[in-house]
């Protein structure tokens, strides 16, 4: 994962009041905090959105430039306005070389399944998935192959191929990706099925029709015996 450049400056203003001089601004308040004390700074908020946008990852790695120095962090959490989405503060995670994170990252799929190829559906569970390892290792999204994918088979999170040092948080058998048989497939199915029950009722009914038939004359033909008797 790559590290985005941000510059960033103290942050004085610190109050909620503060917070919200800072925004009105154009500024967007943070904290960052890990390996020594905690640092409020503001940044600017155009700057961030830009960067929040060149990545799908939820948690993205970030290159802090606070007076001249240089720290490398990750956003760990953001918060947003509810009515207009905009950024209304920022938590960093400031990081060592040898710092061990947990981020999630965008599951994108590559290539087209075979199954669905035959007409069935491929069904995905996991949009994001959550990593463990060092910052520079994790990547910024997973590609999963689904190429050779049938349907009725599936792709689990022990599945995934991961960088040498990261793993996968959840359970190994947690499902990620599944090619199931479409609705109109199944519709298909169950009319052929209800069909060729249907023809074999009427092969059994036509089969045991002769059969009556000919017992009602035997028992005719036992009748006219007893009258001559």
């Amino acid at each position: 994962m790559k590290a985005i450049s941000l510059a960033a400056s103290p942050r004085t203003l610190t109050k909620t009041t503060g917070s919200k001089k800072v925004r009105q601004g154009g500024g967007l308040p943070g904290v960052v905090y890990g390996n020594g004390d905690p640092q409020s700074i503001e940044l600017e908020a155009k700057q961030f959105g830009k960067a929040a946008k060149s990545t799908e990852a939820k948690n993205f790695l970030v290159e802090l430039v606070i007076e001249g120095e240089k720290s490398i962090a990750l956003v760990q959490d953001v918060q947003r306005n509810p009515l207009t989405n905009g950024f209304i503060h920022v938590d960093f995670k400031r990081l060592t070389k040898d710092s061990v994170v947990t981020a999630q990252v965008p599951l994108r799929p590559v290539g087209t399944a075979e199954g669905v190829k035959l007409g069935g559906v491929m069904q995905t569970s996991m949009h994001t998935v959550t990593l463990k390892g060092r910052p520079a290792d994790i990547p910024e999204s997973l590609e999963p192959d689904v190429t050779n994918l049938d349907v009725g088979q599936s792709l689990h999170l022990v599945d995934l191929d991961l960088p040498k040092g990261v793993v996968a948080i959840g359970s190994p058998k947690a499902l990620v990706i599944a090619i199931a048989t479409s609705r109109m497939q199944m519709m298909a199915e169950a009319e052929e099925a209800a069909a060729a029950a249907e023809g074999a009722e009427e092969a059994t009914a036509e089969g045991e029709a002769p059969a009556q038939e000919g017992a009602k004359k035997e028992d005719g033909a036992e009748g006219g015996d007893k009258k001559e008797g």
